[in-house]
């Protein structure tokens, strides 16, 4: 069976669907830290029953031994989106690395480009005081989030001293 079968079949057991078949897979540009693949797939009832858009994520194979692990991140990420915060929504984990080579989460691909040249540059169009403020929310969001919490734990405990 070869990796992309293994992923379909898994997607589809872990969403419960009958079928799950991945209609993209692409490598994301970026990610000395983390490998980010587009990943659409069709999926035949189940949880994600339809059309998805998704990303699949993974640690890099030349790891730079910084971030957190795929658990951690999973954790995290669900945290800061059920604040308000706009990132995409976790979706699925997999502790299971005989199904890619490696554990990975899978997520919602959300709309729009994060290269910093084109954003400093302001080559992405509208206007950058909407960026500014939509900034500024998912900051007062994440400030909202105060430790400690469970679903942070992967964070670590926040200092003692609060200036530091």
């Amino acid at each position: 069976m070869t990796q992309r079968a293994r992923l379909g079949h898994w997607l589809a057991s872990a969403t419960e669907a009958r079928a799950a078949v991945i209609s993209a897979l692409e490598r994301l540009p970026g990610g000395a830290v983390q490998e980010n693949w587009r990943l659409d797939v069709d999926f035949a009832g189940g949880t994600l029953a339809g059309r998805q858009s998704l990303v699949l994520r993974h640690r890099a194979a030349t790891a730079l031994g910084i971030g957190l692990d795929g658990a951690g991140e999973f954790a995290v990420l669900g945290a800061v989106h059920a604040a308000g915060v706009p990132t995409p929504e976790p979706l699925l984990l997999c502790r299971d690395a005989s199904v890619i080579g490696t554990p990975f989460l899978v997520m919602r691909r959300l709309p729009g480009e994060a290269t910093p040249e084109r954003i400093v540059a302001g080559t992405l169009g509208g206007e950058r005081g909407g960026l500014i403020a939509a900034l500024a929310e998912a900051l007062a969001a994440i400030h909202r989030l105060a430790p400690p919490r469970a679903d942070l734990a992967a964070l670590g405990a926040p200092p003692a001293d609060p200036a530091a």
